[in-house]
């Protein structure tokens, strides 16, 4: 599905344990590894051996080099640039590209991650958010958060094509929540509570059969509840989470709204982050 694979690099251990996702992750896969630096290039910068941009350059290129010694097989290429990371690494974005970023460490920096800013920008990118220590389990499945939406149904597309290059269970979830209102007095509603989870099931059950024709093995999940914490829940120990995103400056959008930066900060799994098309 993916032609290449782009990687934001720092030297933090979040960017590290990006990369060696998505060197894993890469196998027949041209590699681009993108470092960005903070401010603008300097007049004759590019030429003096000593500058920051020169030295960071070098350290990027030994990294390629290391992972060339153990890896031969990878086409890896490195660039090197002055700028945020988040405006560097969208530059790469398209509909064929993967990129790649570390989860930060939750008490570091602004939550408003390089993940998410990528997320909701246009053009048809998809990114994947790596935390660096993720949950492991026995299951081997990867799992897609669905709302009935354009956007999560390229998730499913996504995720099909990721749960038949792993061998791995497709998990197609659902999550709907009975209104605040009707908890109250739910004897009043309770035709009208059946009435809206037999809507929702529907809406599971188009996706799962989506998923079924294009030949994964998919099942699916209705659970009560808000999305973000769903999620988490059903992906603990799976090998990958999938997501949608309607762009627009929402960064995940599921049936009850965006979905809290909790799920790009405290991801107990790899979330890969379907972004929208022009």
């Amino acid at each position: 599905m993916f032609t290449r694979i782009v990687v934001g690099w720092d030297g933090t251990p979040e960017s590290e344990a990006a990369l060696e996702w998505a060197v894993a992750r890469g196998v027949g896969t041209p590699l681009k590894i993108v470092r960005a630096i903070g401010g603008t290039a300097t007049s004759g910068e590019y030429q003096r051996a000593g500058g920051e941009l020169s030295t960071e350059r070098v350290r990027l290129m030994e990294v390629a080099e290391r992972l060339r010694a153990g890896r031969p097989d990878l086409s890896i290429t490195t660039e090197t640039e002055h700028g945020s990371p988040s405006s560097a690494l969208a530059e790469e974005l398209g509909p064929d590209t993967l990129v790649v970023v570390g989860a930060p460490a939750t008490h570091r920096g602004s939550r408003w991650t390089v993940g998410s800013r990528l997320a909701g920008r246009h053009g048809g990118g998809t990114v994947a958010v790596i935390p660096s220590a993720p949950t492991t389990g026995a299951r081997s499945a990867v799992v897609v958060g669905v709302d009935g939406s354009p956007a999560s149904m390229r998730a499913v597309e996504t995720a099909a094509a990721e749960a038949k290059r792993l061998g791995a269970d497709l998990e197609v979830v659902h999550a709907w929540s009975i209104p605040p209102g009707w908890n109250a007095a739910y004897g009043e509603y309770v035709g009208d509570v059946e009435a809206l989870e037999d809507m929702h099931r529907g809406v599971l059950d188009e996706a799962v059969e989506f998923a079924r024709g294009l030949h994964s093995r998919a099942t699916g999940r209705l659970e009560p509840g808000p999305a973000a914490e769903v999620l988490q829940r059903v992906a603990e120990g799976s090998a990958l989470l999938v997501v949608g995103s309607h762009g627009g400056g929402n960064v995940v959008r599921f049936l009850l709204g965006s979905v809290s930066h909790e799920l790009l900060v405290s991801l107990p799994v790899p979330l890969m982050i379907v972004g929208p098309r022009d």
